[in-house]
């Protein structure tokens, strides 16, 4: 072959992919500067401020992009942190910003924080994430920040006492998440719930309410709560604040007249009750027994258990952990006042250990329309077979089509229950069935685990169901 030749065609192909180069190039700088700061806008800040190095006319197109975030991610770096975020906003054009993301220890910078929040919302910011840790100072979030017009999501993730200045207006404001925030009291507390008036979703994580004896949370036009009330990290130095208990409990009052969906997960260490909540459709319930001795502080939970499933009673879908009903033992004066979910279609019952029988027939009862039953670790039985046949629950004859039942690991306790759920369930049309095969593994029972499935499929049944072991 023509080794002149060969180097022609070599020459051809660099210079080919050179003007496709150059041509790309050219169509990029050809697009206008707003498509130019939409592209930008998906990189992270630090990449978008490096392609001012390109050319000319890109020395600047980052000071225009929509989004900037900051994150201190090494804190031997600090210093470059706070200096990069404080040339940002310095050299940041008129234009309006949509998010806007700082997550830093704030030290003894209190000032300077609030100068740059006071910047955001002057520049109209829509989304506003603040992640701060680390106080060697108070501080004070800037009145501007409390009457911001523009502002339509407002994330506060800090261990820190929230001060409220006199007026707090959200005009704008549909979502709100406060995580591990101090309420300071009564009065600004309810200010703040009470100056969002198209809020439309609200999450509270893991807040102390210890200084808040009674506060409403009613925003008209609210649809979705999710509410964490876990007993961790309630003790900080920085924030200067004593431990959640029961002592100094708050009452939660919730008026939901819009609310759609609302979710409670924690130690019920405060007393969290739904008022005129009719429209929830979806919810879910996990409350955590506690480690006390106290029976008193036992039946003080199971009331405010109640109370939050009394509120329920229209629910369509819903999520249940079993240890809330394991609370509800200890004021067993309250099964019998349990609301009847007439609307409810889809329980799903989640649980470290499998549900006793009987307990489950409790929640069946008071669901006549069930159509679907999810079981998260199994079931037992320890109750007398003709016992529980004498009350069978209307929706197994009437509506419950679909079960699925997980975390088996073949005890007779656990067959018998089966054997019973498909004698009773009159229209089931679909049963799914896991084990823990690790358990059969381990043990080096893995035959056991096909006899327990043949046992099950020789079980007489109630209805034509499908039976299905995955």
């Amino acid at each position: 072959m023509d080794v002149s030749l060969e180097l022609k065609n070599v020459e051809k192909v660099k210079f080919r992919k050179k003007q496709n180069a150059t041509k790309s190039r050219n169509d990029i700088d050809n697009l206008p500067d707003a498509i130019l700061e939409h592209i930008l806008s998906y990189l992270s800040t630090k990449d978008a401020v490096r392609t001012s190095i390109l050319l000319k006319r890109w020395q600047y197109l980052w000071t225009s992009i929509p989004k900037l975030e900051f994150y201190e991610e090494e804190p031997d770096r600090r210093t470059m942190l706070m200096n990069f975020v404080e040339r940002a906003i310095a050299l940041r054009d008129s234009s309006n910003m949509k998010d806007f993301s700082l997550s830093c220890d704030v030290e003894c910078d209190t000032h300077r924080i609030n100068s740059w929040i006071s910047a955001v919302v002057k520049h109209k910011v829509q989304a506003l994430y603040l992640g701060l840790a680390n106080f060697q100072e108070s501080l004070e979030l800037t009145p501007s920040l409390f009457t911001c017009e523009s502002l339509q999501e407002l994330t506060l993730s800090m261990f820190h006492y929230l001060k409220l200045p006199s007026i707090v207006s959200f005009l704008s404001l549909k979502k709100l998440i406060l995580m591990e925030v101090i309420f300071p009291d009564d009065n600004s507390t309810q200010q703040l719930f009470s100056g969002c008036p198209i809020l439309e979703e609200l999450i509270i994580i893991d807040c102390i309410w210890n200084n808040v004896k009674a506060v409403y949370i009613s925003p008209p036009m609210l649809r979705f709560l999710f509410i964490s009330d876990a007993n961790e990290n309630k003790d900080d130095l920085n924030a200067d604040a004593d431990g959640q208990n029961d002592s100094n409990s708050c009452q939660v009052k919730i008026f939901g007249n819009s609310l759609e969906s609302f979710s409670f997960t924690g130690d019920h260490l405060n007393d969290f009750c739904l008022l005129n909540s009719s429209s929830v459709v979806d919810a879910s319930i996990e409350v955590f027994q506690r480690d006390d001795e106290d029976f008193y502080v036992d039946v003080q939970d199971a009331h405010r258990i109640f109370k939050l499933l009394d509120g329920l009673g229209n629910v369509e879908k819903l999520k249940l952990q079993v240890s809330s009903l394991e609370v509800l033992n200890y004021a067993e004066e309250l099964f019998p006042l349990l609301p009847i979910f007439n609307n409810l279609t889809s329980l799903t019952l989640g649980s470290e250990l499998p549900i006793e029988f009987s307990r489950l027939l409790t929640i069946l009862r008071n669901s006549p329309c069930l159509d679907f039953l999810e079981l998260g670790m199994g079931i037992t039985c320890h109750g007398i077979y003709d016992s529980i046949l004498d009350r069978v629950p209307s929706c197994l004859m009437t509506h419950l089509k679909t079960i699925n039942i997980f975390g088996l690991s073949g005890d007779e306790k656990e067959i018998l229950a089966i054997k019973i759920l498909l004698k009773i369930a009159s229209v089931l049309k679909r049963i799914s069935i896991s084990f823990d095969a690790f358990d059969f593994v381990s043990s080096g029972d893995i035959m056991k685990l096909k006899e327990f499935s043949a046992q099950i499929l020789s079980f007489p049944k109630g209805s034509s169901c499908s039976i299905f072991f995955c």
